[in-house]
């Protein structure tokens, strides 16, 4: 597949991508059920509403999203804001505030505040997602423990968790210890067919039938209208406390926290996108607005575009927004048939499920990133925490930002500094350099992110010359590897030169550089896998480089479609009759923000090759049949069908199958039938072979080069 190859939108879209987007769609929809029902429990309203929202998401604002994979529906993140607009107006008040919380997004999006996206410490960000995620937790324990929750600040609920331990349901707890051990080793488990179905739905098939041989009359169960229109169905929103200053503090609410939400999760979502498709923030202010005020306006919770949900789309091989507007119409057909199921899930199970998601955004791995991108960024990140858990989301995320400055004052930065950054411009051919001075803040990147888009409109090439910046913090170093990304995809440069006139503040990739910083780091201890693969280097006679930014293509292979490189180290590089060989370790991540994954590979390149076909080839286990069979364009080598049923062989859409077929002839599929878990991918130009998801030892090593000749020579 090459993914110059945009996938078509609007309704060739909706022709060309039909079944995989229908596919994703349904598997996002068994994901999106149990927790868009916990998620409207956990506000303080009906679960009807966490449905509503969904529901309108997926059929309505999808059609006007500014993203492409995302799916919109409720959030954990706006759980906390919710239920203290419940708790301190109503429902149907509570209601009124989103609808016009909503209309505000429309507004942000209309006046192009998209670019804001930009401006938030992403140390703060972070640290209101956290402290949301401890909100979370200690919310939902009482449910999930079948005890009666005390109503207060939420210090003061979470003082009473102790006492909570004497008034245990039993029944309760059993199920959420079953829905929690679920959720924990369901993404440790490799076995294809249990990982088609989602951990919630593991969830629900488990503990629905143990609820049943508990009893249901011993556990508090989920309880739906049985008619939308009638009691219970169907809320208006009341605006009879308009004049309150509730009223205004949940609309800010609700529309500072979905926008920023909004905005991260689609960004987030870009960088997992296969295809790199930039989204269109604005846009999508709009439609989640719209979309928040239309699921209000029958009693629906706030919508943003859902990071979880959307990062399960795009593991399911979503295409288009389609995907989104399938999974939005299964959870309607779930609500018109399904209620008499629904009415059997446990509340406990619903709670647990919203625990584990709130470890997950305060996890202690989430301390230990930012402890590793550096002291300032932890204590932005701690203030932030503690800010927000005793005052509100809103007041909590400014002090973790005023917080910052304070600091950056100390650092040195002056007030002209806060919004506009200093550069000077200079121009040598086709190259543009940005000369920088004093401080690169994350209040200051939008006017430099101006000046970078103005270059690259004349220019193939931006240098970034660091040689008179004093400090350049961390949310802009994020940015600017993020700028060059998508900069090289457009087929233009972005480089840093003269960097080492700063001091990184910690090891890490992207952290801080301070000129200031008065003792440079020490050097990092060399790994014994750099040592034993450096000794294998050198006696094979192979050129040795520890680490590289990138390897030209790497990241267009369909098996990192979903994922994205991370790490190259340990590359091994020989030539062998014009052709070049390079084994690298790789490390690669799925999904974003609370959701990444990492796994690790050791692989082979081979380069030099004459034009082959884009395919991807592995041994086929039950789990992949289906899915293939179901998504994929996957070929059929009439000639050996023992190769066929073996082997799973997925073409690209523009490779003709005859093509395929001749391609792989009796000596090359001789040749692959030889070696044992094999995994094959072409782009069209260069093969990548592995052995699975491991790193190989030098024994290891051996046998995946000799196998990697051994193919590619046939090629």
């Amino acid at each position: 597949m090459n993914t110059n190859e945009l996938p078509k939108t609007g309704f060739a879209g909706l022709k060309a991508h039909f079944k995989g987007d229908l596919i994703a769609g349904f598997s996002v929809s068994l994901i999106a059920l149990p927790l868009c029902l916990g998620i409207a429990i956990a506000s303080g309203v009906p679960p009807l509403a966490g449905l509503i929202t969904a529901i309108v998401g997926g059929i309505l604002a999808s059609r006007i999203a500014g993203t492409f994979v995302t799916i919109s529906g409720p959030a954990a993140g706006l759980i906390v804001i919710t239920l203290g607009a419940v708790e301190s107006m109503d429902y149907p008040s509570a209601l009124g505030a989103i609808l016009i919380g909503g209309l505000f997004m429309v507004l942000f999006g209309l006046l192009k505040v998209g670019k804001v996206g930009d401006y938030f410490p992403s140390a703060a960000v972070h640290g209101m997602l956290a402290a949301i995620g401890i909100i979370i937790i200690i919310k939902q324990i009482y449910p999930a423990l079948g005890a009666p929750a005390p109503k207060g600040e939420i210090l003061e609920v979470a003082a009473a968790i102790p006492d909570a331990f004497a008034h245990i349901n039993p029944y309760s707890m059993t199920i959420a210890l079953v829905a929690l051990a679920i959720l924990i080793v369901h993404p440790m488990l490799k076995i294809k067919l249990i990982k088609m179905v989602p951990a919630p739905m593991w969830v629900l098939l488990f503990t629905i039938p143990i609820a049943a041989f508990m009893g249901t009359q011993n556990l508090t169960m989920v309880q739906m209208p049985h008619h939308l229109f009638g009691e219970g169905g169907f809320q208006l929103p009341s605006f009879t406390n308009i004049a309150t200053s509730a009223f205004w503090i949940a609309v800010a609410g609700f529309a500072l926290v979905s926008g920023i939400e909004t905005m991260l999760s689609a960004k987030a979502v870009d960088s997992l996108d296969p295809y790199k498709r930039p989204s269109n923030l604005n846009k999508d202010l709009i439609s989640m607005g719209a979309g928040s005020s239309i699921a209000a306006s029958i009693g629906g919770l706030p919508m943003i575009s859902e990071i979880v949900r959307s990062s399960a789309n795009v593991s399911s091989g979503a295409k288009t927004q389609w995907s989104n507007f399938f999974h939005g119409s299964f959870l309607l057909i779930y609500l018109l048939i399904g209620v008499a199921v629904i009415e059997m899930i446990p509340i406990s199970a619903l709670a647990a499920m919203l625990v584990f998601t709130g470890f997950r955004l305060a996890s202690p791995r989430e301390f230990t990133h930012m402890f590793k991108i550096g002291l300032l960024e932890l204590e932005i990140f701690i203030v932030t925490i503690v800010a927000v858990l005793a005052t509100d989301l809103i007041i909590g995320i400014v002090i973790g930002i005023l917080f910052k400055y304070a600091i950056l004052f100390y650092k040195g930065t002056k007030w002209k500094e806060l919004f506009k950054s200093n550069v000077t411009l200079e121009e040598k051919g086709d190259v543009q350099i940005i000369h920088l001075y004093g401080s690169q803040i994350f209040s200051n990147y939008l006017s430099l992110k101006k000046k970078m888009d103005a270059a690259l409109l004349k220019f193939s090439e931006i240098q970034l010359d660091f040689t008179n910046a004093i400090f350049v913090d961390h949310t802009v170093m994020e940015h600017l590897e993020d700028y060059g990304r998508l900069a090289k995809q457009k087929g233009k440069e972005v480089h840093i030169i003269n960097a080492e006139t700063l001091n990184p503040v910690s090891n890490h990739p992207l952290a801080a550089r301070d000129k200031n910083r008065k003792a440079k780091l020490s050097k990092l201890a060399i790994s014994h896998r750099t040592l034993t693969s450096l000794a294998f280097a050198e006696e094979k006679g192979y050129e040795f480089v520890n680490s590289i930014k990138t390897v030209d293509g790497i990241d267009r292979y369909a098996s990192f479609f979903t994922e994205k490189v991370t790490k190259l180290s340990n590359v091994l590089r020989f030539n062998v009759d014009n052709l070049l060989f390079e084994v690298v370790d790789v490390e690669m991540k799925s999904g974003a923000l609370m959701t990444e994954e990492y796994s690790q590979t050791t692989m082979v390149r081979v380069s030099g090759l004459q034009k082959i076909p884009s395919f991807t080839l592995h041994k086929s286990e039950l789990g992949d049949r289906i899915k293939d069979l179901m998504i994929k364009n996957e070929v059929i080598i009439k000639n050996d069908m023992d190769f066929t049923n073996d082997y799973t062989l997925i073409s690209s859409e523009s490779e003709p199958e005859e093509v395929m077929e001749n391609f792989f002839d009796a000596e090359l599929i001789g040749k692959i039938s030889v070696i044992n878990d094999l995994h094959l991918v072409s782009n069209g130009r260069d093969l990548l072979i592995n052995f699975g998801e491991k790193i190989l030892n030098n024994q290891e090593m051996e046998r995946l080069i000799a196998a990697a000749q051994l193919i590619a020579f046939e090629v």
